[in-house]
């Protein structure tokens, strides 16, 4: 299957807006589209250059197989991305099309996964907040991307992770408790009195909210624990009566038995 190029001849107004398109084109093709360098002139951008996302290579860090889809292969494939200042807009040049690997699920694109989490996340918070697990949330979200013709790419792993971040900024926006009448400075008093006793009540706060999060993350990796030891327990009782089943039946092969001959029976 050849993976065609992005179209050319559009001005984009942003340099995102320009590879979100491009991601898209890329996405139904079978690749991914990532920004590898950027030129400036002064502090503003001009000019990026654009690569398949499995374009560049990489030592391998474990001993395991890893997923041929999604392992970078030093694809070619290039393209620019310009702003001219006689132009509307940011426009798209491709520099080499081809790409040296066939086609990849969009499952498997990590750009892809994060591009549609940035579209899902406000209806993730609303389950989360409603107590329901990434399970259910998975399969919300795809019930509701498949009514209305779409595939859904974000996976279970990927909501728990937003669940963990949307918990955490939900602590960090906590507001401070407010200052009790004691903490008021006397009417001839010093102004520091108060500044002082809100920078205290702000570490307190923060102290705290660091605790609660440091409690929820030792609870999750508990529940990680016990989830994968369950998950051993069970395959090691599969494998115990796979073994009792393979030894039934080769005892039934063995066909009758006789007692030893005995010569004075």
């Amino acid at each position: 299957m050849s993976m065609l190029p992005p179209p050319c001849g559009e001005y984009f107004p942003t340099l995102d807006a320009l590879i979100a398109a491009a991601n898209k084109h890329a996405r139904e093709q079978g690749y991914a589209v990532i920004k590898s360098r950027t030129k400036k002139r002064g502090d503003q951008v001009f000019k990026a250059n654009l690569a398949c996302a499995r374009g560049a290579t990489r030592k391998s860090s474990g001993l395991g197989k890893r997923n041929s889809s999604t392992v970078k292969c030093g694809c070619l494939f290039e393209a620019n991305a310009v702003r001219k200042k006689d132009t509307p807009g940011w426009e798209l040049s491709i520099k080499n099309g081809e790409h040296n690997h066939g086609p990849s699920s969009p499952e498997d694109l990590v750009v892809h996964r994060r591009a549609e989490m940035k579209e899902v996340r406000e209806e993730i918070r609303k389950f989360a907040e409603a107590g329901r697990k990434p399970s259910e949330i998975h399969t919300s979200l795809k019930t509701a991307a498949e009514a209305q013709g779409k595939r859904l790419v974000v996976s279970q792993r990927d909501i728990k992770n937003a669940k963990r971040v949307i918990a955490r900024e939900a602590m960090q926006t906590i507001p401070s408790p407010p200052i009790s009448s004691n903490d008021n400075p006397p009417p001839n008093g010093p102004a520091e009195q108060v500044a002082g006793s809100t920078k205290e009540s702000n570490a307190l706060q923060l102290q705290l909210l660091e605790q609660r999060i440091a409690t929820q993350e030792a609870q999750l990796r508990e529940k990680d624990a016990l989830l994968r030891e369950k998950d051993a327990q069970l395959q090691i009782a599969r494998l115990e009566a796979e073994l009792s089943r393979r030894s039934t039946n080769s005892s039934s092969d063995k066909g009758p038995q006789y007692p030893p001959y005995d010569p004075y029976g």
